[in-house]
C-alpha cells in the first residue's frame, strides 16, 4: 500500500463543492489515492454558502452507497460529515447527526454573530470577508477574530467529532484585511491558546491543505508546528478540497514542511481504522 496518498475532507455539489460526488471519487481513483472521504457540510441557517438540507441528507448518503458500491475495488471510500460549532444548540453535539451513517465527522468553524445576530462566514474568497466584516461588524477584525477563537474553544470543549478542521483558518483572510495582525501580541497569544489546548481534545487534528498553492499557508501556519510537535498533536494532512483538480493540492508540499519541522508521523484511516503512518516521500 502506498503510505501517506489520502484525503478524508472534500466537498462535491450536495454543498458547497463544485462538481459530482462520483467526479471526486473517479479523480482520487485516477490519481492513486488509496482512501478518500466524502464530508459535506451540515446544514447552515444562513445564505449564500450551500450545505445539506434537511430533505437532502438521505440523497447524499444514498449516493455514496451508490459509488462505494461500485468503486470499492479500486480505492478505500469514507463518508463523513463537516459538522460547524454554531451556538449551544447547534453543534457536533445534535442527536440528528448520531442517527446518520457516518464513517467520521469533522468539526470546524466558518462562521461568527454580531450582537443583532447577523452571521458572516470567516471563511470563503477574501472579498466576501471584507463586505462581510464592514457590514456585520463595522471593519473590527479584532471582534471577528476573538469570536472565532472563542467559538473555536467551544468546538473542542464540545467534542464529538474525528477530526478538528483547520484550527487558524481565520488567519489567511485576517491577514489579508490588516496585513500584520498575525505578528500582533494579542492576536498570537489568541492562536497559541487555541492549539495549546489542543493537546486535551480526544481527535485528530487537520493540517489543511488548501490554501497552499495559491497563498503559500497551510493550516495550522507553519510557524505553529513546533508547538504542534511539541504537544504531540495527532495530525491527518487534508486537501479540504472543492474543486476536482485540487484533490491533493499542497498534499506532498505539507507532508515535507511537516518533516522539516521533526514531524515524521500521520494518521490515516484503512480498514475502518485510524492509525499512525510514517511520513514517506
Amino acid at each position: 500500500m502506498k503510505h501517506n496518498h489520502t484525503n478524508y475532507h472534500s466537498h462535491c455539489n450536495f454543498c458547497d463543492g463544485r462538481g459530482a460526488m462520483e467526479d471526486f471519487v473517479k479523480a482520487a481513483i485516477a490519481c492513486g489515492m488509496t482512501a478518500y472521504g466524502i464530508t459535506s457540510h451540515t446544514t447552515f441557517p444562513m445564505p449564500p454558502v450551500k450545505s445539506l438540507q434537511p430533505h437532502t441528507y438521505g440523497k447524499y448518503f444514498e449516493e455514496f452507497a451508490r459509488l462505494r458500491a461500485l468503486y470499492g475495488g479500486q480505492i478505500e471510500l469514507y463518508v463523513g460529515l463537516e459538522i460547524d460549532y454554531l451556538d449551544e444548540v447547534r453543534n457536533p453535539r445534535m442527536p440528528f447527526y448520531a442517527t446518520l451513517p457516518t464513517d467520521y465527522t469533522i468539526g470546524g468553524v466558518h462562521f461568527v454573530a454580531n450582537e443583532r445576530g447577523e452571521w458572516m462566514c470567516t471563511d470563503g474568497s477574501f472579498e466576501r470577508f471584507r463586505d462581510a466584516a464592514q457590514e456585520c461588524f463595522g471593519g473590527d477584525i479584532r471582534r471577528i477574530v476573538d469570536l472565532f477563537y472563542t467559538k473555536s474553544r467551544l468546538l473542542v470543549q464540545c467534542g464529538n467529532f474525528d477530526i478538528l478542521a483547520h484550527p487558524d483558518k481565520i488567519a489567511l483572510n485576517a491577514s489579508q484585511f490588516e496585513p500584520g495582525i498575525l505578528q500582533e501580541a494579542w492576536y498570537e497569544e489568541l492562536a497559541y491558546n487555541h492549539i495549546n489546548s489542543l493537546r486535551n481534545g480526544d481527535f485528530l487534528v487537520e493540517v489543511n491543505t488548501k490554501a497552499l498553492e495559491q497563498h503559500n499557508r497551510i493550516f495550522p501556519g507553519v510557524e505553529w508546528l513546533p508547538l504542534v510537535r511539541k504537544l504531540g498533536l495527532k495530525l491527518v494532512v487534508n486537501s479540504d478540497c472543492h474543486d476536482v483538480d485540487k484533490i491533493e493540492s499542497g498534499r506532498y508540499e505539507t507532508l515535507r514542511l511537516l518533516q522539516d519541522a521533526g514531524i515524521n508521523k500521520v494518521w490515516e484511516l484503512h480498514a475502518g481504522r485510524w492509525g499512525e503512518y510514517e511520513i514517506k516521500l
